[in-house]
């Protein structure tokens, strides 16, 4: 990111909260379709600019990243016992739920 980036982000975003055509409610409204790389009606690089230019809306979109490296590093110990794994992969290949 230049310098000029930079500024703009701090000082770019307009009073409405509209920065790179998108508003701020829609950006975070997409910020998990964002970072998991589903979305659908919206250019992953318009909500990717609005997230590098606008003040109000990047603190979201980097505390969700770090949310889910948390959770992900909390879960690399994690594992499903035998007996679950089994009865899991059975109930997914009834296609039903567990009764």
């Amino acid at each position: 990111m230049t310098l000029f980036d930079s500024f703009k982000r701090l000082f770019g975003a307009k009073r409405n909260g509209d920065a790179e055509g998108l508003a701020c409610e829609d950006a975070l409204r997409l910020v998990h379709e964002f970072l998991d790389g589903e979305l659908a009606d919206v250019p992953h690089a318009q909500v990717e600019a609005h997230f590098e230019m606008c003040r109000r809306c990047y603190p979201h979109l980097h505390l969700e990243r770090r949310f889910r490296e948390a959770i992900q590093r909390a879960c690399v110990k994690e594992t499903a016992s035998p007996e679950l794994r089994s009865r899991v992969l059975q109930l997914v290949s009834e296609g039903r739920p567990d009764s």
